[in-house]
């Protein structure tokens, strides 16, 4: 299948077969979420991040236009990160985001839409099972066979698990395979880059999900 971005690919991967969040990971899927397309605005350089406060650099760009609301909320004033997580910890916002993703993923034939329950979400977005097997695929040949990853790759990966949502789709070699080449990541003197962008974003999804979990209790 051609790639899709980081929030796309992870939405369609943390859906269950009936389009909805998993009940027993919701509030760290939704964190996983707004931190996925954070990053893709940040990566694809249309915000940067300075002394705490979140700058708009660019225009939005066709292939960000899935993320059209979060790009609109962060250009009203600068936030900072923490105003962010807390204003997206629950209600329209985040469910605009999900229907932002839901819909473009659906217009490339991803996705199909059924109908939501009375407490949920009105639309939901079932992903095509074949294709998202295709996605599985990919990320598992990326385990298995790449000593350097990409960014894009790394980012999904390490939130997929962060989220609990990455275990069900490894065999247990596989899981150790990926915390070995993880570790190497995290202490690879020759791509501090790399292992730079890990810790920023364990960081950042450690603090979003004290501010999700904490609406719920």
């Amino acid at each position: 299948m051609k790639r899709k971005s980081i929030a796309q690919e992870y939405l369609m991967l943390v859906m269950d077969k009936n389009g909805i969040l998993p009940p027993m990971r919701k509030e760290e899927s939704k964190a996983g979420l707004v931190l996925a397309s954070f990053m893709e605005l940040l990566l694809g350089g249309i915000i940067t991040v300075e002394k705490k406060k979140i700058i708009i650099e660019k225009d939005l760009q066709p292939e960000f236009m899935h993320l059209a609301s979060l790009y609109a909320y962060l250009e009203e004033k600068p936030r900072t990160k923490s105003k962010m997580i807390s204003d997206y910890s629950m209600g329209i916002r985040l469910n605009k985001l999900i229907d932002e993703i839901g819909e473009s993923l659906f217009a490339d034939g991803l996705v199909t839409k059924g109908e939501g329950g009375l407490f949920g979400p009105k639309i939901t977005y079932i992903a095509n099972q074949e294709q998202k097997g295709k996605l599985i695929d990919i990320i598992k040949s990326v385990i298995e066979k790449e000593d350097k990853f990409t960014e894009h790759d790394l980012i999904l990966i390490f939130l997929l698990q962060k989220t609990k949502n990455l275990s069900q789709y490894l065999s247990k070699y596989e899981k150790e395979k990926w915390n070995s080449k993880l570790k190497a990541v995290k202490k690879d003197s020759q791509n501090k880059e790399l292992a730079r962008l890990i810790h920023y974003v364990d960081d950042s999804i450690a603090a979003m999900m004290i501010v999700f979990m904490a609406v719920y209790i």
